[in-house]
């Protein structure tokens, strides 16, 4: 991944993929510098690892990341 797109969803305080994929792509695109190319290439990063975009995690976070 990019460093503008990793960059871009830090700013969103986006640190795991769990709080990625329950994002979509109407709300990543309203991230400031993240545009249409950035939000291919996380996609695909994501369609690389078998998940997508508006995924709905059960019992995320996990206590651990939780307490932190």
């Amino acid at each position: 991944m990019t460093v503008r797109s990793a960059n871009c969803l830090k700013a969103e305080a986006i640190h795991y993929i769990g709080d990625l994929v329950q994002r979509t792509e109407v709300e990543l695109l309203k991230t400031p510098n993240l545009g249409k190319k950035s939000l291919t290439e996380i996609k695909d990063v994501l369609a690389s690892r078998g998940l997508s975009l508006g995924m709905r995690l059960e019992n995320w976070p996990p206590a651990s990341i939780a307490d932190e």
